[in-house]
């Protein structure tokens, strides 16, 4: 880790509240901006600070973002990048750095969420000093903004375990073998709210390994924020809306590429879980799963 990172301090400041910076990373999404930013600016709690980083888009998001970004109740910077990045870390490491908040709300820019997402989250990593992030649940909405489901706990409990079926309080190990393995059960990471200490460290242990990151890069954040001491915080009240479209990170990814990553991820979180018979069925059994939703089978195999 480097040294400028310091000793561990993920408890909340000591005098007064903390303050939340919101990071809105874009690129492509003008249609959507209106609802991401109206949302933000729609919170009950009003953050302090929020940095608009735009990845070099091609369509008129710099226009259509002005004037939403000029009524918002709060102080707001702006970063354009010249040319592309295309990686996810990047984009969150600097706009981390162009942040100074306490608390840290990564909102990606396709999505939006309900006015009481900020106080909600906000009270209850208040009222756990030892947490390093917490997330609520998920709806689902369309490229047209319509909800196609009320929440994601049928996802989560799809593979046997129902902990996400109420509010839940877990320590890191714990969160990253029930919740992180053999799937991603943060299926967005505008879901969650960070203690910038906690995202601060992550974020500087992967360090340049983030340019190998596309898909799976918040998978690997959250694990690898769960190998620092403490807990993590679900709200079971869907605060969230997770907008699915074949223009996001996920719908634009080659299936083989997508599943490298996962194989990657479950492999690192065996080395750092250990072995356990059980939850390594659970990894093959899900493998399994994804060759064939993807067609990722041997030649001459059938696809069903």
């Amino acid at each position: 880790m480097p040294p400028w990172i310091g000793p561990p301090s993920i408890g909340p400041p000591s005098v007064g509240p903390p303050s939340i910076g919101v990071m809105v990373p874009n690129y492509n999404y003008a249609r959507y901006l209106a609802e991401r930013l109206g949302s933000i600016g729609a919170q009950t709690r009003t953050p302090a600070a929020l940095i608009f980083l735009d990845d070099a888009s091609t369509d008129d998001s710099w226009a259509r973002a002005a004037p939403l970004l000029a009524a918002l109740p709060c102080r707001v910077t702006t970063h354009r990048n010249a040319t592309r990045v295309g990686r996810v870390l990047r984009q969150w490491q600097a706009g981390l750095a162009l942040l100074d908040t306490d608390l840290v709300w990564i909102a990606e820019a396709d999505d939006r969420a309900q006015p009481g997402f900020l106080v909600t989250l906000e009270a209850r990593l208040l009222a756990e000093p030892e947490a390093l992030f917490a997330f609520c649940d998920s709806a689902p909405i369309d490229a047209e903004g319509q909800r196609t489901g009320k929440d994601s706990k049928a996802y989560y409990a799809a593979l046997g375990d129902t902990i996400l079926g109420a509010d839940t309080l877990l320590d890191s190990e714990q969160f990253a073998a029930r919740c992180l393995c053999p799937r991603n059960l943060v299926l967005n990471v505008s879901a969650v709210l960070w203690r910038r200490a906690a995202l601060e460290r992550a974020l500087a242990r992967i360090g340049n390994e983030a340019d190998s990151w596309h898909n799976a890069a918040d998978w690997r954040v959250y694990a690898e924020a769960c190998t620092q001491p403490g807990r993590v915080i679900y709200v079971s009240t869907p605060l969230n809306e997770h907008r699915r479209h074949a223009g996001s990170v996920t719908g634009a990814t080659p299936a083989m590429q997508h599943y490298g990553e996962v194989v990657t991820m479950l492999t690192r979180l065996r080395d750092s879980l250990g072995a356990d018979p059980a939850r390594d069925a659970l990894m093959r059994a899900h493998l399994a799963e994804l060759r064939r939703l993807w067609r990722l089978l041997p030649s001459g195999q059938p696809a069903a």
